[in-house]
């Protein structure tokens, strides 16, 4: 097929937001080699923002279901939970045959070992092809792996991680207030998709002390399952404390203009780590039960504290540990 017969590419990211934001070389890669093309992306309904925030994507017709809409979407989140990757699999392939049914494109591209029936598209690429045609992805880093769809297709790989973000219009709440900051600041995101990713209140606690103390100010951010932790360790301090009983206070556009602006951002191992990572934050990444091999923020990997290769307990990292790669990050 020529490139210019490829009008519509259906790209089937993984589910969360930083796997998109881990896709963003691949997909800028696609746009470059098929300019007159429209890239589809299936997802569910609460997670259009991430699509509009890489800015040239489209959703599919019908949304990806949560779990509380579909069995099949229920079962799938069990066997994540359970670690059965095997049926995961099977339960995803059969949730695109339903909710894709139909829908044609000259080009799908599908970061599993399965192609997509009850669709049209004359050409589907699955990782096992990749494998079959020599392309190492795995044990590489998810960016390198998702650029092996680029090595397949023989197109020119960018590496690049734009957003369609005005990092220099204000940074406001989702209430309207303006953030604005009076010294350099620091954002200490809490939460994360596992309990297990997240760091210790107490850490959280120490490294805002030591900021409040070497003139940085501190900004808390995180869910609504943040919110009594983020008053513990707020606690008197005077820092900015976004965090809100009913969820976040920054659209990811905003999250993503006030990491720009900051001297550095800490987060566990989630989606918004990824995102200020994606827009050119300086970035330093608290890691337990995942690799950083393979799920580090691409730009900063560097930047990693990791129990990774011991306990994988990620609250044994130290503020101590923190603080010594935040002096050295800010030196940079």
């Amino acid at each position: 097929m020529k490139p210019n017969d490829i009008k519509r590419i259906l790209y089937t990211a993984p589910r969360g937001i930083g796997d998109l934001m881990f896709s963003l070389p691949l997909l800028h890669s696609l746009r470059e080699a098929y300019p007159q093309s429209e890239i589809f992306v299936p997802i569910p309904k609460d997670k259009t923002n991430v699509l509009e925030l890489v800015g040239f994507l489209n959703t599919t017709k019908r949304f990806m279901p949560k779990p509380s809409d579909d069995s099949l979407a229920r079962d799938r989140w069990q066997a994540s939970v359970r670690g059965d990757v095997k049926e995961k699999y099977r339960l995803e392939k059969l949730i695109y045959e339903k909710y894709l049914a139909g829908e044609e494109f000259d080009l799908a591209l599908i970061p599993k070992d399965f192609t997509i029936g009850n669709i049209r598209c004359p050409t589907q690429i699955c990782e096992q092809d990749l494998r079959n045609a020599g392309i190492v992805i795995d044990g590489v880093h998810m960016v390198d792996r998702f650029l092996g769809f680029a090595d397949f297709l023989r197109i020119n790989k960018r590496l690049c991680f734009d957003l369609d973000v005005d990092k220099e219009d204000e940074t406001r709440l989702t209430s309207g207030w303006k953030i604005e900051s009076d010294k350099p600041y620091v954002v200490l995101n809490l939460g994360a998709s596992s309990s297990r990713k997240v760091w210790s209140d107490r850490g959280y606690s120490e490294t805002a002390s030591w900021c409040l103390d070497n003139g940085l100010n501190v900004v808390l951010i995180g869910d609504k399952d943040c919110y009594g932790r983020s008053l513990e360790i707020q606690n008197g301090k005077k820092v900015l404390n976004t965090v809100l009983k009913e969820g976040y206070s920054f659209d990811l556009e905003n999250f993503a203009r006030l990491s720009s602006k900051a001297e550095v951002v800490i987060s566990p191992d989630t989606g918004m780590l990824h995102v200020a990572d994606a827009v050119g934050a300086k970035v330093i990444g608290l890691y337990g039960p995942t690799s950083p091999a393979k799920y580090a923020p691409y730009n900063n990997r560097s930047n990693v504290l990791s129990r990774y290769n011991s306990d994988q307990n990620v609250q044994n990292i130290t503020s101590a540990e923190v603080v010594d790669k935040i002096k050295e990050v800010i030196k940079r």
